[in-house]
């Protein structure tokens, strides 16, 4: 992993926030409640990289997706989610998210997946 990168991590869950932030140390890893809330901090804190739930109340990923895609497409986005369907991957995918982890998903899945993102290798 990049040590000076910055993760954006965006979920509803602040137990899946804290994981995520605790396993990604030493990375700078902000927190964002929702996909507005993301929305808000995207321009301010320019993350290398989002993590974001795709169901949250107020926006969800998509919205996050779209609006990091708009702001700077060289920005990946991983989606995590607990609807784990093909059609929900396949959807994420289309809607230029980088990456996609089903709940519950280990360490070892979140740091290749973050690992693979960073590296440019989307």
């Amino acid at each position: 992993m990049k040590p000076d990168a910055r993760i954006l991590v965006v979920d509803d869950e602040a137990i899946i926030r804290e994981f995520v932030s605790e396993v990604l140390e030493p990375l700078d890893v902000v927190q964002a409640v929702n996909g507005q809330d993301a929305i808000d901090q995207i321009p301010v804190c320019i993350p290398d990289l989002i993590i974001t739930d795709i169901k949250m109340p107020i926006k969800g990923g998509e919205e996050v997706v779209k609006f990091t895609k708009q702001f700077n497409a060289k920005i990946p986005v991983i989606i995590i989610t607990g609807y784990t369907s093909l059609d929900i991957a396949s959807e994420c995918i289309r809607m230029g998210a980088d990456g996609f982890l089903a709940k519950p998903f280990t360490i070892t899945q979140l740091r290749e997946e973050v690992n693979r993102c960073l590296e440019g290798k989307v």
